[in-house]
């Protein structure tokens, strides 16, 4: 199992990659499902996702309000390993494995016992 990107929530992608050094857009989407737009960018060996709310009832809107920024990490894993990995450290799935338009595949999410946000991937076919 890998790390496949972190995640970071933004008032505005736009104004946000400004500060950003060398990154190069990888895919931008509307997620429905998220209610947010979501950018992947590739900055030299890693993947950083970007995602601005867009309504109030968006699942990052109330973690915007609250200032944004560092949001996950999401690892690549198949849904076994995934759901292995959520039991064994004993962490609460909040949403259960959904198609994501961004990286056109299964994700599902967790909170670890952190009260950290850890998504995964499933890049199967």
């Amino acid at each position: 199992m890998r790390v496949h990107h972190i995640g970071y929530v933004v008032k505005s992608i736009d104004r946000y990659r400004t500060n950003l050094i060398n990154s190069e857009i990888i895919k931008e989407v509307y997620d429905e499902t998220q209610k947010a737009n979501l950018v992947l960018l590739k900055m030299d060996n890693i993947y950083i996702e970007l995602i601005e709310p867009k309504s109030e009832d968006s699942f990052t809107y109330k973690f915007l309000q609250k200032g944004g920024g560092y949001h996950h990490l999401c690892y690549e894993a198949s849904k076994q390993e995934a759901e292995d990995l959520i039991n064994q450290k004993k962490m609460i799935k909040v949403l259960d494995w959904v198609y994501a338009p961004l990286l056109d595949a299964k994700v599902c999410f967790a909170y670890n016992r952190n009260k950290e946000v850890v998504e995964f991937v499933c890049l199967e076919k």
